[in-house]
């Protein structure tokens, strides 16, 4: 993308974002942030398989089932976790330490579970609509990666909480010119899928990612891999949403 970028950051966002365990067996602080501006293709890989798997002949509802289970499956169910640690915590608890401490806690709590489960319904209902779309493996191409495109965002505006040592706290803090480049060869990706559809989805996912790195901000100090989970859940939901409604009756144009 830029001078400097490396393979191995590639394959660490590769491992990161999905299920595959193709992390390089030796890496540096600036192979691991680099990594973050690869999101955007992880998430166009994503979106290139669901986009494939939408071509199977089956009725919508059971090719929304499909896809939703294979969306979970190829990410490993790792942003869904995300989601389920941050409504927990920032919900459960009555002050950062506090609410810190939840997320931390392996176990899922009556918040996260609610969200996991509204999560998927909506993804599996949305899909149904986007599905009868003759466009749909553009939008299926298309959200993933501006999802993902959420988080470099967010990596680049927002810093960890203080004292924080997970993988999250790592990878902030994105320099300006690698942000750039990501962005720029998204936004070029999109705009060529769906021209200014793509442009609106991309504001879309920007304003996500700015509303959940400032609450995450508020309520632990900071963004943290859990918040990124979110990020990319949560943008995806509303993506899926915003793509129904620009199917059904063509609002939101510029």
């Amino acid at each position: 993308m830029v001078k400097g970028l490396s393979m191995k950051a590639f394959w660490i966002a590769l491992s990161s974002l999905t299920l595959f365990p193709l992390s390089p067996t030796q890496w540096t602080a600036r192979d691991l942030k680099e990594s973050v501006a690869y999101y955007p293709l992880i998430g166009a890989l994503i979106g290139t398989v669901l986009a494939l798997a939408s071509i199977i002949q089956l009725p919508h509802d059971l090719k929304a089932l499909v896809l939703t289970l294979l969306w979970v499956v190829m990410t490993a169910a790792f942003h869904l976790d995300g989601l389920s640690d941050c409504l927990d915590g920032f919900f459960g608890g009555k002050n950062p330490q506090e609410r810190r401490r939840i997320m931390k806690d392996p176990a899922v709590g009556a918040y996260g579970a609610t969200g996991i489960a509204l999560a998927l319904l909506f993804k599996y209902v949305l899909l149904t609509k986007v599905l009868a779309s003759q466009e749909d493996w553009k939008w299926l191409l298309l959200i993933p990666l501006s999802a993902r495109w959420a988080v470099t965002f967010a990596c680049t505006l927002f810093k960890a909480p203080k004292g924080d040592k997970g993988l999250g706290s790592q990878v902030v803090g994105l320099p300006p010119a690698w942000f750039a480049a990501s962005t720029v060869l998204s936004l070029g990706v999109a705009i060529a899928l769906l021209k200014f559809q793509g442009l609106e989805a991309f504001l879309l996912a920007a304003g996500t990612a700015l509303a959940l790195g400032f609450l995450s901000q508020t309520q632990i100090g900071g963004l943290t891999g859990d918040g990124m989970g979110a990020t990319v859940e949560m943008s995806e939901v509303i993506l899926l949403f915003f793509a129904c409604l620009c199917i059904s009756n063509g609002i939101f144009h510029l």
